[in-house]
């Protein structure tokens, strides 16, 4: 990581509303060995070899209409259901290598991505100041570290794979429907988006309902822990029956908040199922037209195997690969979403560690966070805690460049020191503070309260 992408990482922030953001080449940039560029190379070669695999399939499911209905000898039909047969195997022998070599690379790409992302930001978080853990949470950033890990794992992984794989399923299908038959083609668009859209609901249906129940049983889980770590506590104060009343209160949160998502559950499978079908009414009634329409006019062969009769201009081959093709492409389109936002959700898990791990001494972005303070030090509304930019940094801890004394002498002096914290700045904590401490001699700064300063 370095720092040269902090003032995209900054602009990003600004033009997205949902919160702060890294970069793509930040978010990507965990995970930066030879190994692991390796693995996300691989990755995506297995995943556009799945990505094929649906508008291959639609190709020689279509091409069935027409070997099967050709006027052959017995032979003939059977070596031609020999190959379709010997074609679909080899297809799925290639999807299920192609999808299980994109999983493992990708898994462990990412893998070795969250653990650089984990190391590096722990070891950022150790040489930060004072002022950034009086503006950051500090029990916060212990605990999002592992969080934020497994949604950037997430990102970064499987779905990074899926996404590739099902844009490449999506525009091949839509390309070889519009290939097969672009007015069948262009008339199944209008059931497009109830397809597309009913597959994104059942999706992000599952999605809340999955989180919602982990953070409902994760609130539950932690009434378990703090009762078991306090139990002699709890047992002194004969408080068991509170909360086991606190435990039954939140498992019946946690069920109540999982059961009301069945209907939605069910209600967007059913609309998914009724999607297709509407799509299959559509294709026989408007193909079923087409072919009538050109048979009535010309004569032609609707089949286009007979070799003494001229083809109608669109086929039940064409009619039926434009009703696989859009239908695979529509199939696509609701995983490319959650690809994208489970991408989003990765950079938005790893803003935090390049935000630690960029801020170093000279860094680019310190000037500017330095006018913000000054700014918000004068104003009379103090700012929200979260949105305090950070000060200047000014010492990292470890560095082992600068000045090494030869000896010391053990003498502390403080010459008119000001200090105020950045959550603080009207408050001043030493105000003109000089102070001289011998060596060898223990002095204690105690505040108002018996505490320090």
């Amino acid at each position: 990581m370095n720092t040269s992408s902090a003032a995209e990482t900054k602009q990003e922030e600004k033009g997205n509303g949902s919160g702060p953001i890294a970069s793509v080449s930040d978010t990507l940039g965990f995970g930066s060995s030879p190994r692991v560029r390796l693995y996300r190379f691989l990755g995506f070669i297995a995943a556009a070899a799945s990505g094929v695999v649906y508008p291959a399939m639609a190709f020689y499911w279509a091409k069935t209409f027409e070997d099967l209905g050709a006027v052959t000898d017995a032979d003939t039909y059977m070596r031609q259901i020999r190959t379709m047969a010997y074609t679909f195997m080899i297809l799925g022998v290639i999807s299920f290598v192609s999808l299980c070599s994109q999983g493992f690379l990708f898994e462990m790409a990412a893998s070795k991505a969250m653990y650089e992302l984990k190391t590096q930001w722990f070891e950022a978080l150790l040489r930060q100041d004072m002022a950034y853990f009086d503006i950051k949470d500090v029990s916060g950033q212990a605990s999002i570290v592992s969080s934020n890990a497994n949604k950037f794992k997430k990102g970064v992984g499987r779905k990074l794979g899926e996404g590739l794989q099902f844009t490449i399923t999506a525009v091949g299908g839509i390309a070889y429907g519009f290939y097969s038959s672009w007015r069948t083609s262009l008339l199944l668009f209008a059931v497009l988006p109830l397809m597309a859209g009913s597959g994104f609901f059942v999706q992000k249906v599952n999605t809340t309902m999955s989180e919602r129940s982990s953070k409902n049983y994760g609130d539950a889980g932690g009434i378990v822990y703090s009762t078991v770590s306090s139990i002699k506590t709890i047992l002194s104060l004969n408080a068991c029956q509170t909360f086991i009343n606190k435990f039954e209160t939140a498992t019946e949160k946690a069920y109540r908040s999982a059961s009301k998502f069945f209907v939605w559950v069910g209600l967007g499978n059913g609309l998914m199922m009724a999607s297709f079908l509407v799509s299959y009414i559509v294709i026989t009634l408007y193909g079923s037209f087409l072919l009538y329409k050109d048979l009535r006019k010309t004569g032609c062969d609707p089949s286009g195997i007979i070799d003494d009769n001229e083809a109608c201009g669109v086929t039940g081959t064409q009619v039926f690969g434009a009703l696989l093709g859009i239908s695979f492409g529509a199939m696509g389109l609701p995983q490319i979403s959650a690809a994208v936002e489970a991408f989003t959700q990765a950079r938005s898990a790893c803003y935090p560690a390049v935000e630690a791990i960029n801020r170093k001494v000279g860094s680019q972005t310190d000037d500017d966070k330095k006018d913000d303070i000054e700014m918000q030090a004068d104003s009379e509304m103090p700012a929200k805690r979260e949105d305090i930019p950070l000060p200047k940094y000014l010492i990292d801890s470890s560095s082992t460049e600068g000045k090494k004394l030869k000896s010391v002498e053990g003498i502390i002096t403080f010459k008119e020191v000001s200090f105020a914290y950045p959550t603080r700045p009207e408050t001043l904590v030493f105000d003109g503070l000089s102070l001289n401490i011998e060596a060898g001699k223990t002095v204690a700064l105690v505040g108002a309260s018996g505490c320090g300063p």
